[in-house]
């Protein structure tokens, strides 16, 4: 997953060059790159990590990591979605979609 946003960060980066008017399409790959890949990758490589470095076999709770880590992905998936479409001025209901992504993605680090 977080080598999709990988490409999906790309994929925006090269989009904004040519059609982004107003910077959300600048923001939504940026986020899609540190919240997206970087934060995927840490949360998914960290579940198998941090437990040998702490001297444990196993995590707590890998149903835990796994539904943080969805919230994190989804948060991001709004997130990307929605400041494209509300910065570039498509339609005013993506800007009350953004603070629900926000609070997505804390829970899912909280968690």
């Amino acid at each position: 997953m977080a080598y999709l946003w990988l490409i999906v960060a790309a994929a925006l980066g090269v989009t904004a060059t040519r059609w982004d008017t107003s910077g959300g399409i600048w923001g939504a790959s940026r986020h899609a790159l540190t919240v997206g890949f970087i934060s995927v990758m840490i949360l998914s490589v960290g579940q198998r990590i941090l437990p040998a470095f702490a001297g444990m076999r196993m995590l707590w709770s890998t149903k835990l990591m796994s539904v943080g880590l969805a919230f994190v992905i989804l948060g991001c998936t709004l997130c990307v979605s929605c400041e494209i479409i509300a910065y570039q001025g498509y339609t005013a209901w993506a800007w009350s979609i953004l603070p629900i992504s926000a609070l997505c993605e804390l829970a899912g680090f909280t968690i």
